[in-house]
């Protein structure tokens, strides 16, 4: 079962404590992988979500696929791009569906969803002990 501590970003008042893990995405279509990114793992997005900077250099063109209308918990609304992407982490690795978007933060360039990483694993955040495990 792997054990995966909270990230610390530092703020103004109070530290927050993020969960993190290190990442890498191939693009089966190019055969490119990223290096090792940080993603975050939110329990609220429905998708897996990617910016649209790491597609392209994945070398996905999105000039030939629709996009996808979502709305943020905040209310506004943004578009992505559907795109079958292979997801690597802790030893494993599995396809599945992200979106990409030019709104996704430069600060959480890559966020993991309910569907594509929930649906596949049991996730137990543990803020007392500043640690998550994923199953």
């Amino acid at each position: 079962m792997p054990k995966f501590p909270y990230i610390v970003i530092p703020g103004k008042d109070n530290d927050v404590y993020k969960p993190w893990i290190s990442v890498n995405l191939n693009y089966l279509k190019t055969h490119k992988i990223t290096p090792p990114i940080w993603a975050l793992i939110d329990s609220g997005a429905d998708n897996c979500l990617c910016s649209m900077e790491i597609g392209f250099w994945l070398g996905i063109k999105f000039k030939k696929q629709p996009q996808k209308v979502f709305t943020a918990a905040n209310g506004q609304q943004f578009s992505g791009f559907k795109e079958r992407i292979k997801l690597f982490f802790a030893g494993e690795d599995y396809q599945c569906d992200f979106y990409f978007s030019q709104t996704i933060p430069v600060k959480a360039p890559i966020i993991l969803g309910q569907n594509g990483f929930f649906n596949r694993h049991k996730v137990t955040f543990d803020l007392p002990n500043k640690e998550l495990e994923i199953i």
